[in-house]
């Protein structure tokens, strides 16, 4: 049976959290999140249309012990002063980092809503043990996997092999450069993404010929050591040039912040050089509404 083998917290400053799989006593991760459904009525018609769906923030609770039976009483309290650190609702955002019995792991962003609570009473508080809740909300809904995922969509195909024979009229050609490639989104909702471009070009153009959205620049020439960066999250859009804001060189026109579709997506880097200079990585992590 599936099982969690620890949870650890971290908050943003890198202090951690570790609880054991044993000392957990409530953690419901089997799903049951909420959706908002939007739906539409027309007169005199017999049930709804559905319009769309959104997954709302969720709010839990997770209880645990900590075993205290060979400790004293200051190393139990000393062990409660280290929960409140990082489990403080003034903290702000921290990872929620689950592994599972089967070694998967996943993580979540949340906050704490309210302080850890130390309940009192012989079954909450004994010489054996402490029991300890903590209250959190996941105002990002999904939970993602550990590893991003990185595609480098401007590459070369090999075709060259040995023996061959030199031309005088023909070049020898070493490989294909293959401007386009597929990144496959194995989640299960759509996955936003960072872009990063690296290398000279002038206008890059950006499409996921899968769904037919494209993100393209006006008016950007970039040199053999600038690095552009886009990032298509929903509240955290950016375009940096070299670590600058460079918003104004997208022709807003025609873009968007397009994010992966579940299953495969075929990306074309094309710019108006067509020479090949610059390189595509496409960073993302596979999304999940439950673990």
């Amino acid at each position: 049976m599936l099982k969690v083998s620890h949870i650890t917290f971290q908050d943003s400053i890198g202090r951690e959290l570790f609880v054991s799989g044993k000392h957990i006593e409530f953690f419901p991760f089997i799903g049951g999140e909420e959706a908002n459904i939007i739906t539409t009525k027309a007169w005199n018609q017999q049930g709804n249309t559905h319009l769309a769906a959104y997954m709302e923030s969720f709010e839990g609770d997770i209880v645990f012990i900590i075993p205290s039976l060979f400790m004293n009483d200051e190393q139990v309290q000393e062990r409660r002063n280290s929960i409140v650190d990082i489990c403080n609702p003034l903290n702000g955002t921290i990872t929620m980092k689950i592994v599972l019995s089967n070694e998967q792991t996943f993580n979540r962003d949340i906050t704490f809503i309210a302080a850890p609570s130390f309940p009192i009473g012989l079954e909450n508080r004994n010489n054996a043990w402490q029991k300890v809740q903590l209250f959190y909300e996941a105002n990002n809904p999904f939970w993602y996997e550990e590893e991003s995922i990185v595609e480098s969509f401007q590459a070369v195909e090999p075709i060259f092999t040995f023996p061959f024979s030199m031309s005088a009229t023909d070049p020898v050609i070493f490989g294909n450069v293959i401007p386009s490639k597929i990144a496959t989104n194995q989640g299960q909702v759509e996955a936003p993404v960072i872009i990063k471009i690296v290398g000279a070009c002038v206008n890059p153009l950006i499409e996921n010929r899968t769904t037919g959205e494209i993100i393209k620049f006006k008016n950007l020439t970039m040199a053999a050591q600038d690095e552009l960066l886009i990032d298509t999250t929903f509240g955290q859009k950016k375009i940096e040039l070299n670590g600058q804001n460079a918003f104004n060189t997208l022709d807003f026109a025609a873009s968007t912040f397009f994010s992966l579709q579940i299953g495969d997506n075929e990306i074309e880097f094309t710019d108006e050089t067509a020479s090949n200079n610059a390189t595509i990585h496409f960073i993302y992590r596979n999304l999940y509404i439950t673990i």
